[in-house]
């Protein structure tokens, strides 16, 4: 398995610790949120993350996609 290409907009983990702290020293938000809709850090395996590129849905005929 190959290491996914580095993301430029993903912080290396040192960076990410110190987002956190300051998610936590002030409330800053991340784009991140836990199961309650709060402002929650950034995942420490963020960089390992891979896009998900699912089967595109098909529509039955003469139907709308939404």
């Amino acid at each position: 398995m190959t290491s996914p290409t580095p993301n430029p907009q993903i912080p290396d983990p040192a960076d990410r610790q110190r987002l956190n702290a300051a998610l936590h020293a002030t409330g800053t938000d991340t784009g991140f949120f836990d199961d309650h809709g709060r402002p929650a850090p950034r995942p420490d395996d963020i960089d390992q993350w891979t896009p998900d590129t699912g089967e595109p849905t098909t529509a039955e005929p003469g139907q709308q996609h939404f």
